[in-house]
């Protein structure tokens, strides 16, 4: 089976009609994109997970995102990868505060959404090195740090003044514009950084109802049968899905439906035997 093929998973953006989940006050800044790499099957170490992820940055928050922001939505949008958790567990939609002991929290769709809370609260304690480089343009600092069974390197840069970085690889006095592990089984490659001039809220994840983690976990297991039946049936009032392809591709709810069935059979020949969070935290 190809891996890169199997990770083009369809998008459903559910814009959601409601405009108190999004925190007024709470605009996006600027958001960084990412190459993200991933060795998920260590019996397929030439076919990694290959995917774009976005990191949108706000005065007091971050939100780690599977697919960009619909900027045509001013009242945002919230997207979800059909099989994303199956392929990698970095692939996730997650909100960081920069408050000093809250948590980051995933944001789940399971029928409707969810403010999935951690099961550990965790901190990379990171070292600080005078190694620099340049990347996009901008001055960057080497940190090392563990995290999850594994040792990354990080590069970060202060002209960014915000503690944020991709998936939860954050903390430092700065943006990380790069990250890796040191089996380079997982990466994170800058691919651009744009302002935002068109200020789009974050979501107010205060107002999503709480699940605790293991839940998540059951109902995440619960729902692999059916995927795309178990969030249909309990979509908020009002919401309008969209079903799209990773190349952004518009297709119906049938074809949703079709490719789900054929991606089903190539689950069984993927394994992900080698997760980026080896312990969980």
């Amino acid at each position: 089976m190809n891996t890169t093929k199997f990770s083009m998973a369809m998008i459903i953006g559910l814009l959601l009609f409601s405009l108190q989940l999004f925190a007024q006050g709470n605009q996006v800044n600027m958001f960084i994109k990412y190459d993200f790499e991933h060795i998920a099957d260590s019996s397929k170490k030439a076919e990694p997970i290959t995917r774009s992820v976005y990191l949108y940055i706000a005065d007091e928050n971050s939100y780690y995102a599977m697919a960009p922001m619909e900027k045509s939505q001013p009242q945002g949008a919230f997207h979800m990868s059909m099989d994303a958790v199956d392929q990698s567990d970095a692939l996730v939609n997650l909100y960081t505060p920069f408050a000093a002991g809250e948590a980051p929290c995933l944001v789940a769709m399971l029928g409707r959404l969810y403010k999935v809370q951690p099961n550990k609260v965790y901190k990379i304690d990171w070292a600080i090195t005078d190694e620099k480089k340049d990347i996009g343009g901008y001055t960057c600092y080497k940190a090392t740090g563990q995290f999850g069974g594994r040792n990354y390197v990080a590069w970060f840069t202060e002209e960014i003044p915000f503690p944020v970085g991709p998936w939860k690889l954050h903390g430092l006095p700065g943006a990380i514009l790069e990250a890796a592990d040191s089996t380079n089984e997982v990466r994170f490659r800058y691919a651009g950084l744009d302002k935002v001039t068109d200020r789009t809220n974050l979501m107010d994840i205060d107002k999503l109802p709480e699940l605790p983690y293991e839940k998540y976990r059951k109902a995440l297991e619960n729902s692999k049968s059916n995927k795309l039946g178990a969030m249909m049936a309990q979509l908020p009032p009002g919401a309008v899905v969209k079903f799209k392809t990773q190349d952004g591709r518009e297709i119906s709810r049938e074809q949703a439906e079709a490719l789900m069935k054929e991606k089903g059979k190539d689950k069984q020949q993927f394994e992900l035997n080698n997760p980026v969070e080896r312990t969980i935290n």
